[in-house]
């Protein structure tokens, strides 16, 4: 590796015996410095290239012209290999400290720099063929890890071999995701992020190595981490090693975006079974969609329930939509760490999601993601024993949703166990024959929209008749005339406990009704705002999100659930 890391170096000329090149003042380690070309000089110096080998003064010149020349060349910037040629008394005293920090080796008399000038331009030519393809060769055996089972696995312990050193991938956090072998990381990430270069070397606490940057994303959002390499051996890294690292950290970007596109065509393809279950209503018995929600590990034992996890309304649209998203990728990554077989799909103002786990542990899952429940109201419905109920759970999960919104408690969670009498008995009979119930319960309302308005508010503010009207915007007199003008029409009094649970339930059934014809729009993660998506389940679920105040589902925070 060595030949390859240094190219043709000056120890490689000196063993050529053609030349009788011989070596009069060297400085440490010049026998291993590279020869890139050379240069023939005259008698003014100008300014040679800092990188080509340096062919000066005339044979004719006796000792004491080459000391003066070789003083001459004292003011070259950094170190170069001058070579002259002998005179016939040979090398006068005073070559060292004539030559400096430069390297002096001397030529026959009668040698032809041509030659000299030849052998060292037609040796790094093919240095460089030799070193292109073997960098070529290196390119594709470290691609060759990405056909591993593990690819960024097999990339590091590749590279490992290559530059015989330690190896990690380093994420954002400064925690190693792929490591080869022990190292001090607490010591060399503070030192490695002090710059925003795109790659650095560094010697820290007796370790040497290179770091370059690699985007590693796990979510849409781009987050940068580091290919990390490090040796105890100075000096380290060498070009091979460089070379090295470069190619694998595009590799591991390659890898990283793959699994990124993998990734978002799993959850679209979950998404979608999870709408189609959703959609399902009459029909109960589908055993294709049973097979494919099987497929994606979900077997409905011991327990499986629909859950909602809904934004506040109060939250802005560009917090809504970051705090919704941010929530999704996260809880993606905790039900799989846990192991918690799920379907999730996001929506514009909830993450609905099937999952194989009880209530609490659902809660628990939520909880553990770092979303605030003051952002979120979530609802977990009944137990699904097969993909046919898949649907009830759904609706509960978004009936719980609303009453928690309707409540006027700090309660943010909301299972089916916990439905009190009516609303269990709601969410069991079924929104058809509610429905249905409803408009013949209505039905003899005159002006129904506007008493329909009054009595959802009127229950909003729980029954207070004086914020009902501030509500409304109307004197407490005119609701009081409203309330009786219905009471009237229906033949009931709203002081009774009964008709009271009935128009509840009612206007419940009938916002939900209003809320199906304003299906709720899918999103697909990542995207840059949110996509339409023309799916059977997007028709049939959904949270309502306008903003008309006159309109009955939005003013009763109704949920959409499917028919029944």
């Amino acid at each position: 590796m060595t030949d390859m890391a240094m190219g043709y170096t000056l120890g490689d000329l000196l063993r050529s015996d053609r030349l009788g090149l011989t070596l009069l003042v060297e400085s440490p380690g010049a026998l291993s410095r590279p020869l890139r070309g050379a240069q023939l000089l005259g008698r003014n110096v100008g300014s040679p290239r800092d990188d080509v080998m340096l062919v000066s003064v005339d044979p004719a010149e006796d000792g004491t012209a080459l000391l003066a020349r070789l003083s001459a060349l004292q003011g070259l910037p950094g170190s170069h290999m001058i070579v002259f040629w002998l005179p016939q008394a040979g090398a006068p005293k005073g070559l060292e400290q004539a030559a400096g920090r430069h390297v002096l080796l001397g030529l026959p008399a009668e040698a032809d720099p041509a030659e000299l000038i030849g052998e060292i331009a037609q040796a790094a030519t093919l240095v460089e063929n030799k070193l292109t393809r073997r960098l070529t060769a290196l390119q594709r055996s470290l691609t060759q890890a990405l056909a591993e089972p593990n690819p960024l696995k097999a990339l590091t312990a590749r590279v490992a071999k290559v530059c015989n050193a330690v190896v990690t991938i380093v994420g954002t956090g400064g925690r190693a995701e792929y490591a080869t072998g022990p190292l001090p990381l607490s010591l060399l990430v503070p030192e490695i992020s002090r710059t925003q270069s795109d790659s650095q070397t560094f010697a820290v606490g007796g370790w040497y190595g290179m770091a370059v940057r690699v985007a590693t994303s796990t979510s849409e959002a781009e987050k940068t981490g580091w290919l990390l390499a490090a040796s105890r051996r100075d000096p380290f890294p060498d070009r091979y090693s460089e070379a090295a690292l470069y190619i694998a950290a595009s590799l591991a970007e390659t890898s990283f975006q793959i699994n990124l596109a993998a990734q978002r065509q799993e959850r679209a393809v979950r998404g979608a079974v999870l709408e189609e279950a959703l959609a399902m209503r009459l029909e109960r018995h589908d055993a294709e969609l049973a097979g494919r929600v099987a497929s994606l590990g979900i077997s409905f034992e011991p327990e499986t329930r629909m859950m909602v996890a809904e934004l506040d309304r109060d939250l802005s649209p560009a917090r809504a939509a970051s705090a919704l998203e941010a929530v999704y990728f996260r809880l993606q990554r905790q039900l799989d760490t846990e192991g918690i077989p799920h379907l999730l799909v996001l929506r514009e103002s909830a993450v609905v999601g099937l999952l194989q786990a009880s209530a609490a542990t659902v809660r628990r899952t939520f909880v553990k993601t770092g979303a605030s429940l003051e952002d979120f109201l979530l609802g977990v419905g009944r137990n699904a024993v097969d993909v046919g109920h898949v649907v009830d759970s759904y609706h509960d999960a978004q009936l719980a949703v609303r009453f928690l919104r309707r409540d006027g408690t700090s309660k943010r969670v909301m299972s089916y166990e916990e439905f009190d009498f009516a609303t269990r008995l709601f969410s069991d009979v079924g929104l058809d024959k509610m429905s249905e119930w409803a408009n013949e319960l209505l039905q003899p309302l005159e002006d129904k929209q506007t008493m329909l308005v009054t009595l959802s508010t009127f229950f909003e503010h729980r029954q207070n008749i004086m914020e009902a009207a501030e509500a409304l915007a109307v004197h407490h007199n005119s609701l009081r005339y409203r309330l009786s003008k219905i009471e009237s029409a229906l033949d009931l009094s709203l002081r009774d406990p009964s008709a009271v649970s009935s128009l509840f339930l009612a206007l419940t059934a009938l916002s939900i009704v209003e809320a199906q014809s304003h299906p709720q729009r899918r999103i697909t993660p990542g995207a840059r705002g949110p996509q339409v998506g023309e799916t059977r389940g997007s028709e049939a679920a959904g949270a309502v999100l306008s903003t008309d105040s006159e309109r009955l589902s939005e003013r009763f925070g109704a949920a959409v659930g499917p028919e029944r």
